[in-house]
């Protein structure tokens, strides 16, 4: 796995989470190690890049928002209203 993988899957998900909830990434309480295991998230994401049979989606919760991580490094995340 590129060392960048992981930084660049962190920053997408905390700045998706602050975009939802309309705060700076850095005013976010939880941190993103203690919710869930990034590198080996971080590594299903590159190997599900690599191949087409495998389709990844990944859902969890941080930060009062129910986030979901896709295959090809999609971000989502919502805060219920």
């Amino acid at each position: 796995m590129r060392p960048d993988t992981v930084d660049n899957l962190c920053w997408d998900i905390v700045t998706t989470i602050a975009g939802e909830r309309g705060i700076e990434p850095e005013r976010i309480d939880e941190r993103l190690y203690d919710v869930i295991d990034i590198e080996s998230l971080a590594s299903l994401v590159e190997q599900s890049g690599r191949t087409e049979s495998m389709d990844l989606s990944v859902s969890f919760r941080m930060a009062g928002c129910f986030v979901t991580v896709t295959g090809d490094r999609t971000v989502r995340a919502s805060a219920p209203n």
